[in-house]
């Protein structure tokens, strides 16, 4: 058949259709963050945990989507980051302020709560200034779903530890000690705003280079860890990931102050 060199594709502004594919799964990171919210309000932190990682899941398809589509827009950047403030912001600090401080009353408890939405907003505010310039390829700071990963994996680890006798650890409370917890999610939420890299997810492809296809190889198996272990393994796996590009950084920058001296 032989195409009509006449017919042109449909401009993006004239085919919504395509741009649907890709804001569908925006729009089910945004419902899984209030869903999860909800869970929280209810007590039910399990499942309050489990939606903020379906979320992270659903946000990690509606980029590559779009791009596989050439459906990419300024609408849709928009749109996810508005969706990753509800899953990955506001959604973690409503997890922190029910299950940690809510016992510390609404000012002290708010204020510890707040961190992840605060920190959370201003690192995608950020992200959105900077993404045509230095994080193109790359991040800078601790993403806002790792963040989220990880707040709610400190949960998801200390409630079912006891189910690992071999550990020979059982926290005092269930889910975590507060003294311990509230401070460690303020360190997770500044680093949210600091200079260390962090490399995007590769393509979903094995097309790429060895370094991708490792990467891609390791991020599937991490996922099947995640839900295998029902979630037992989010906060080590989470803690592994950050320490790794905070170790690779700090080599980065010990090698450039020897190559200046």
């Amino acid at each position: 058949m032989v195409r009509d060199p006449a017919r042109k594709r449909r401009p993006l502004k004239e085919n919504p259709r395509r741009r649907f594919i890709p804001n569908s799964f925006t729009i089910f990171n945004m419902f899984l963050g209030f869903m999860s919210i909800i869970s929280s309000a209810n007590g039910d932190y399990f499942w309050a945990a489990w939606f903020i990682i379906f979320g992270a899941i659903f946000d990690g398809f509606d980029g590559k989507i779009a791009r596989a589509l050439d459906s990419t827009s300024d609408f849709g950047i928009q749109f996810d980051s508005l969706a990753d403030i509800i899953t990955f912001c506001l959604a973690p600090s409503v997890f922190v302020y029910m299950v940690w401080a809510e016992p510390l009353g609404q000012l002290v408890g708010g204020f510890y709560a707040f961190m992840p939405l605060m920190l959370g907003s201003i690192r995608l505010a950020k992200f959105n200034l900077e993404a045509e310039g230095d994080q193109k390829g790359q991040f800078f700071g601790v993403p806002t779903p790792l963040m989220a990963l990880t707040v709610v994996g400190i949960w998801l680890f200390m409630s079912q530890i006891h189910e690992y006798p071999f550990l020979g650890w059982t926290p005092r409370q269930p889910g975590g000690d507060a003294r311990f917890v509230l401070p460690l999610v303020m360190i997770i939420s500044s680093l949210m705003l600091s200079k260390i890299p962090f490399a995007k997810s590769p393509p979903m492809s094995l097309k790429g280079t060895a370094k991708e296809k490792w990467v891609l190889i390791s991020s599937i198996a991490m996922v099947i860890l995640v839900f295998v272990s029902k979630g037992f393994l989010m906060f080590p796996l989470a803690v592994l990931m950050i320490l790794s590009s905070l170790l690779k950084w700090t080599r980065t920058q010990r090698d450039d102050e020897v190559g200046i001296e």
